[in-house]
């Protein structure tokens, strides 16, 4: 194996240019082809070619109208020095002080200075430790994405990462890993070959993430092609028939249109379709929208009774699921407040990275409801209930803060997570549900509040009416005086 990967790292150039003379008659034999609906990004290589793209020119980023006259200020290439990036950064923080709150500007700038100046680290980082193999591992920080060289399968199985196929997501063109380097985002998982990531025109999914907060919430908000000026919404390309057709492509998340280069027709469930319907069929979204809802997924940021309240009315799962969630966050008092549960850690032990799920019942992640629809979310909370009750109930710390009905008197403990038992929320008393159904649901200790509290306002009332009768006859002595 080591004589074949050193065997491997002697490779002629010709062999490099011969993959690509192949990669580019096959891009070419497809556009010739015409545009098929083919998921797969092989069909899509027609649509733009590496060839059409200039090299060395920064398109990563529309930017502003504004802001045209400084863009040979601002924007660099990968190959900037740090005399280069020091000066961009400090104009750009000069422009960002100068500009609008809350404008397309700023944002803009904000944007672009974060990248400059994680470029500078990298850079300087780099020089300062003076290694080649560093310089080429460097981090390159382009439109908000952090590019890490990629390499599938680790760099000791060449074979494995031979056999599986790679796409580049700016030029859709195969990535031969053998023969070319290739850089992934660290966080969206953008995958380009090194000589498109200059040439890169998406901001990265976690940019958006992070500034959209939540995601969208209208079932395929479509504003039509006439609206994007017949353009597709990431790249630019023209959906016109001129000189060639170029199929427009719908994302069901976004509700734009996309060219087949930046929609592969990549199938996924679209979160606004599974708070408002309650669907979870998958629908062809864009590239850039599958990254997007990849990251919302395990980010509990949705409040599905605040926005779909009905949906826990006819879906029994979500009910279930709900009243588990209630009873964990009782648990979680007691727990929180035992020093047996906080040494041994249970809570971190059976929640893991999903903490969200026992410290209120209002948030939801996509993960969480696509789980709740399969069942495993369910079986998941019923092992975390049995869990954290078999430890409350043979723990003394926790069954010192059991109650007892008042209404029956029965010497038996209850919780406020039993079944068949039932809270006040006045008062947080804990009764039988059906003892205090007899009662007309009117719990004992708060009608023992509310009496203590009117006799002290009668009381407080006649001392009252006392002061102001022994002030009334102290004047009238000083009068007759």
């Amino acid at each position: 194996m080591s004589s074949w990967r050193d065997s491997l790292t002697n490779i002629p150039g010709t062999v490099a240019n011969f993959i690509n003379e192949s990669a580019s008659t096959a891009s070419s034999y497809l556009h010739s082809q015409g545009p098929t609906r083919s998921p797969t990004p092989t069909a899509t290589v027609g649509s733009v070619s590496e060839e059409s793209v200039p090299q060395g020119e920064y398109k990563a980023l529309p930017i502003p109208s504004s802001l045209v006259k400084e863009q040979w200020r601002l924007i660099f290439t990968s190959d900037a020095n740090i005399q280069d990036l020091n000066a961009a950064i400090a104009h750009c923080r000069d422009l960002v002080l100068l500009s609008e709150e809350c404008s397309e500007e700023r944002r803009w700038l904000v944007r672009h200075l974060v990248d400059l100046r994680y470029s500078l680290q990298e850079l300087e980082e780099a020089q300062a430790l003076a290694s080649d193999v560093v310089v080429m591992n460097a981090i390159k920080a382009v439109v908000g994405h952090h590019f890490v060289p990629h390499h599938p399968h680790g760099r000791k199985n060449r074979l494995q990462a031979a056999a599986k196929r790679f796409y580049c997501d700016h030029c859709t063109t195969i990535i031969w890993s053998v023969v070319q380097a290739s850089y992934i985002c660290s966080d969206c998982g953008y995958l380009v070959h090194q000589k498109c990531i200059d040439n890169v025109k998406r901001v990265c999914a976690h940019v958006l993430v992070s500034e959209r907060q939540h995601p969208i919430s209208e079932i395929c908000p479509e504003v039509g092609l006439a609206a994007q000026n017949y353009k597709c919404a990431e790249c630019g390309t023209l959906l016109n028939l001129k000189s060639s057709w170029i199929e427009p492509r719908l994302c069901d998340y976004s509700g734009l249109y996309y060219c087949p280069s930046c929609n592969w027709n990549d199938n996924c469930f679209v979160p606004a379709r599974i708070i408002h319907n309650w669907d979870f069929s998958p629908r062809r979204v864009s590239r850039a929208a599958q990254q997007e809802i990849r990251l919302f997924l395990d980010r509990a940021l949705i409040r599905l009774e605040e926005d779909n309240p009905k949906l826990f009315v006819f879906v029994e799962k979500l009910c279930a699921v709900k009243k588990l969630r209630q009873n964990l966050v009782h648990m979680r008092h007691y727990l929180a407040a035992c020093k047996l549960a906080m040494e041994h850690k249970l809570v971190e032990q059976q929640m893991a990275g999903r903490r969200h799920l026992a410290q209120s019942n209002e948030f939801y992640s996509l993960s969480d409801l696509t789980q709740v629809e399969s069942g495993v979310l369910t079986e998941f909370l019923q092992g975390v209930f049995k869990a954290f009750g078999d430890h409350i109930r043979s723990c003394d710390m926790c069954l010192a803060k059991a109650y007892i009905c008042e209404i029956c008197s029965n010497n038996e403990v209850i919780f406020p997570f039993d079944d068949g038992c039932i809270k006040c929320e006045q008062c947080n008393s804990i009764y039988h549900r059906v003892c205090l159904t007899r009662k007309n649901m009117i719990c004992p200790k708060c009608v023992r509040i509310q009496e203590r509290r009117l006799q002290l306002d009668r009381l407080k009332s006649t001392e009252d009416a006392k002061d102001v009768s022994e002030g009334h006859s102290d004047v009238v002595e000083l009068s007759l005086a």
